[in-house]
């Protein structure tokens, strides 16, 4: 089995956007850190959604509905393991106001 460290940035959308694609056959993927940081530039809190939608389709919260004040981060710490097919997605009341930046080891 190998294992690789991996990381992904964006932006979170007030739609559902995606931080991690499909997890790939025979592959399990451990998020190990999160930050979410309020960019706004209207010096607005925002809030914030995050979700795994597991592969048989049911979604999962994670956070939901949590206030991010301007110029603040969230950090999570905790792992999350994501099996083959599951997605993990985010969303933000406010468009292009929430950076994203997860960190995840690729096990194939």
């Amino acid at each position: 089995m190998a294992d690789t460290l991996h990381s992904v940035q964006g932006v979170l959308g007030t739609g559902s956007t995606a931080i991690l694609d499909a997890v790939a056959s025979s592959t399990t993927e451990t998020v190990i850190g999160l930050t979410l940081s309020n960019i706004s530039g209207s010096s607005a809190d925002v809030t914030v959604d995050l979700s795994i939608t597991k592969s048989g389709g049911s979604l999962r919260k994670i956070l939901n509905d949590v206030s991010l004040p301007f110029g603040t981060t969230i950090t999570m710490s905790t792992k999350l393991v994501l099996e083959t097919g599951d997605t993990m997605q985010g969303l933000a009341s406010a468009a292009s106001s929430v950076d994203f930046n997860l960190a995840y080891l690729k096990q194939t």
